[in-house]
């Protein structure tokens, strides 16, 4: 309220958006009709939403209070580009800097997040954070500016609370200007962060490489050589819902050598093989179960596998997409389904069956690779791991009278 007074006082053009969380019943409610008739009293342009917010928190496995700052940036964000806004203004002050800096120090964010609350990110601007709470508190009482009490801010349930009860007034005690002097430090370790970045950023492009299954993929051996690896991991990933506990653990894995692990945020899955981290967005695995009746159903629509038969010329290729077989061997209907844990065959050349865990082993598939491998099978035996293998059993012989090949397109 403090901050739309002093809007007031401007030539700007600008409105107010207003969200009911509906966490707090009555008084979450009258304060809604409240905004709405301080603006229509004073002919300023108000936008009024609602939101289900603990519903919201229990789809997305998220807490009340992200659920709610989720919510409020994106329909700020919308309502600003749909009615072609400039600038959205939050009433962020001076204590709220305060907050959040001990607060991102309780949870280990690094440099990264003891510059606290930026005053312009993006088309989000904070023109309060030169005041504190007392501050604003005395203007409001001077002006005789109407304002309402969240009750919620009593509770010591939050973190955030706590410290703004209990944290604050102790250094408040020990120096009345705690407030600005801690915002004049996290200045200088923004300035700070800034320069880092540029130091960071270079040595980033020495151990990044382009990914084929992943958002990032990231050379384990240059890292490790890396005497800054934390520093430099922690950069890559704190966007993606890694904390500094995810960090150490990464460089652990890598560290000793412990291929095949995972550590996932709530958002994303950080895959460690021999040579390689990928980072990945988690999704739901497909389950894959194409039937094959015949040889016309091979298409590059269903499967993406296109057919050559009779097949007649050099077989013999490196080209792990190519799969020349004994077509007297097989019988219809086949099927195309994802591998599972258990599943073995006959690799061409060896008359032994092999684990396909073991045989992605020995050719270092890595494990982002693997979950993209798929099997055409003929009952329960498999007769390509298609992309890499076929099966010993439908291999071309000198008693071989019809060849057909299948040419995988999925990898292209």
């Amino acid at each position: 309220m403090v901050m739309l007074n002093l809007f007031q006082q401007t030539k700007l053009k600008f409105s107010v958006a207003n969200i009911n969380f509906k966490l707090r019943g009555e008084e979450a409610d009258n304060e809604a009709i409240f905004v709405k008739n301080y603006c229509t009293d004073n002919n300023i342009n108000l936008y009024q939403t609602e939101f289900d917010t603990e519903t919201y928190a229990k789809e997305n496995k998220v807490s009340i209070q992200m659920a709610a700052r989720d919510l409020r940036y994106q329909w700020f964000a919308e309502l600003a580009k749909q009615k072609q806004y400039d600038l959205i203004a939050i009433a962020h002050h001076l204590d709220d800097q305060s907050e959040t800096f001990f607060i991102n120090i309780l949870r280990g964010t690094g440099i990264a997040g003891l510059h606290g609350i930026a005053k312009l990110k993006d088309n989000i601007i904070r023109p309060l954070l030169f005041a504190n709470r007392e501050d604003i508190s005395k203007y409001a009482l001077l002006n005789n500016i109407p304002y309402k009490d969240d009750s919620s801010n009593a509770s010591d349930k939050y973190q955030r609370n706590y410290i703004r009860h209990h944290i604050l007034p102790e250094f408040y005690k020990l120096r009345a200007d705690f407030s600005l002097n801690l915002d004049n430090t996290i200045s200088h370790l923004a300035e700070i962060e800034d320069f880092a970045a540029i130091y960071i950023k270079k040595e980033l492009e020495s151990i990044l490489e382009n990914s084929k299954y992943g958002i990032l993929q990231i050379q384990t051996n240059r890292l490790i050589d890396n005497k800054h690896s934390k520093l430099l991991l922690y950069s890559l990933l704190k966007d993606y819902g890694f904390y500094n506990s995810h960090i150490i653990d990464i460089i652990e894995i890598v560290s000793n050598r412990n291929s095949g692990k995972t550590i996932e945020s709530n958002s994303h899955i950080v895959s460690i093989d021999r040579d390689f981290l990928i980072l990945e967005k988690k999704t739901q695995k497909e389950i894959l179960n194409i039937n094959i009746s015949s040889l016309e159903e091979f298409t590059l629509d269903k499967c993406d596998i296109k057919v050559e038969f009779p097949f007649i010329g050099n077989y013999k290729t490196d080209n792990n997409n190519l799969a020349f077989l004994d077509i007297d061997l097989i019988e219809f209907p086949l099927t195309i389904r994802n591998w599972q844990q258990g599943d073995s065959f006959k690799p061409l050349g060896m008359k032994g069956e092999k684990k396909l865990s073991d045989f992605f082993i020995d050719n270092k598939i890595s494990i982002s690779e693997k979950k993209s491998i798929k099997l055409l099978c003929q009952n329960n035996k498999i007769i390509w791991v298609i992309g890499h293998r076929i099966d010993n059993r439908y291999r071309i012989t000198k008693n071989t009278k019809r060849i057909i090949k299948l040419e995988y397109h999925g990898n292209n």
